[in-house]
């Protein structure tokens, strides 16, 4: 069974590694369920079986070194803490769907975005980038409010039962702020403007409205601003990042051995 303290937050930078979703379906919750949702919904959803025991990860056969980036090799050690996280979250997806994970093509992504957190990291260093103590411990205060902890030692405790011993927090956590800091100077301002957030909203609400009388009603635009204005930040951040990936592997060397 996965942990219940399980880090919600993806180490290294799962958000902006992966594309984000399309605002239309990120924004889908600015709608507010119907009123008139039948009760026998909520009571069958609340006499629904307990969830069956996820599987477990396929780790035969990985190689003592998984990649190497331009001389610096991703050991089967990284690789394997980053993929039982991944598939912890990928196995309940795929199970509520009635679904298996197809663990092959999660190894490739998961290698494929390590690479891609390593690149990150080499051009971080390269424009010469620090983790200063502020920027640490902002980190730490947006981590343990996401993951509702009290303290930073349960947010390590937390770690620990994912694999991250003391060393490799400190280490995941100074390149987690020189990514994040290098993202930033990439991605510049991501203010979106007005026409951009209510173009935004329109396609939304044109959305809702295709799907009838079943939709939910989406809240003026007034109510969802704050929630339109950060799924576009994440979008522009998104982009920016992938753009940034995508020069960076054009001049690296890249072994995967998977």
């Amino acid at each position: 069974m996965a942990s219940s303290r399980s880090i919600r937050r993806g180490w290294l930078l799962t958000a902006a590694l992966v594309t984000s979703a399309a605002f239309l379906g990120g924004c889908s919750a600015l709608g507010d369920a119907p009123e008139d949702a039948p009760a026998s919904d909520t009571a069958a959803a609340s006499a629904a079986p307990e969830q069956a025991a996820l599987p477990e990860p396929d780790l035969e056969g990985i190689p003592e070194v998984v990649a190497v980036v331009n001389g610096t090799e991703i050991s089967r050690e990284l690789f394997t803490t980053t993929y039982r996280g991944q598939f912890s979250q990928a196995a309940a997806q795929a199970q509520a769907g009635g679904q298996e994970v197809d663990q092959d093509q999660l190894k490739t992504t998961v290698a494929d975005n390590l690479v891609s957190t390593e690149l990150l990291r080499q051009e971080a260093d390269r424009r010469g980038i620090e983790a200063s103590p502020e920027a640490q411990a902002a980190v730490i205060d947006d981590l343990l409010e996401s993951n509702q902890l009290g303290s930073e030692e349960e947010l390590r405790a937390a770690a620990a039962e994912q694999g991250l011993d003391g060393a490799a927090f400190d280490r995941q956590l100074t390149d987690q702020v020189k990514l994040d800091a290098l993202i930033a100077e990439e991605a510049g301002d991501t203010t979106p403007t007005d026409q951009e957030i209510q173009e935004a909203y329109d396609a939304v609400v044109a959305q809702q409205q295709e799907g009838g009388a079943t939709a939910a009603a989406v809240p003026p635009l007034e109510d969802v601003r704050p929630q339109v204005e950060e799924q576009l930040r994440g979008g522009k951040t998104s982009e920016a990042t992938q753009a940034l990936i995508g020069q960076l592997r054009e001049d690296a060397e890249i072994t995967v051995n998977l």
